[in-house]
C-alpha cells in the first residue's frame, strides 16, 4: 500500500508540474500578443500624425497662411508612456517615437514625411492634446510638434 500512496504523491505532483508549465506559457503567449498589439497601435499613431504633418503643410501652402492643428492622444498605450518627434535632416523628414523615456535611443519606429519641410519638436503621450504648427519661413514651410496650452 505505501508503493500506491507514492506513486499517487508523484502523479500529482508531475501533474503540478505540467499545469504551471501550461500556465507559463500561456501567460508568455498573452503577454507577446499585448506586446505586439502595443507597438502596433503606436505604428497607427504615428501614421495619423504623419498624415496630419502631409495635410497641414499642403494647407498651408495652398493658402499661405499658418495653421495649426491639435489632435487628441491617449495617454498611455496599453500600460506604457510613449513619445513623438519630428525629425529631419538634409534629405528627409520623418515622424518618430517609441515606448519608454522620451528621446533616449532609438526610436521603435520611423514614418516618413512625403513632403520635405523643416520639421521639429517633441511630444510626451499623457500630457495633455498634440498639437501641430505650420508656418512659412522664406521659401519654405516649418512644423512644429507640440503639446497644445488651452486658452
Amino acid at each position: 500500500m505505501p508503493a500506491q500512496a507514492t506513486n499517487y504523491f508523484y502523479t500529482i505532483l508531475a501533474m503540478g508540474v505540467v499545469a504551471l508549465m501550461i500556465t507559463n506559457a500561456f501567460g508568455l503567449h498573452a503577454s507577446s500578443l499585448k506586446a505586439m498589439s502595443e507597438r502596433r497601435e503606436l505604428k497607427e499613431i504615428l501614421v495619423s500624425v504623419a498624415a496630419e504633418v502631409t495635410e497641414l503643410a499642403a494647407l498651408t501652402e495652398a493658402t499661405n497662411a499658418s495653421a495649426k492643428v491639435c489632435l487628441h492622444m491617449p495617454l498611455l498605450i496599453g500600460d506604457k508612456s510613449y513619445w513623438i518627434r519630428l525629425a529631419s535632416d538634409a534629405d528627409d523628414a520623418w515622424v518618430e517615437g517609441a515606448f519608454g523615456d522620451p528621446w533616449t535611443g532609438q526610436p521603435d519606429h520611423r514614418v516618413e514625411l512625403p513632403w520635405n519641410v523643416s520639421v521639429s519638436g517633441t511630444y510626451k503621450g499623457g500630457y495633455g492634446t498634440l498639437a501641430l504648427n505650420c508656418t512659412i519661413q522664406g521659401s519654405g514651410l516649418a512644423l512644429t510638434l507640440g503639446r497644445w496650452e488651452g486658452g
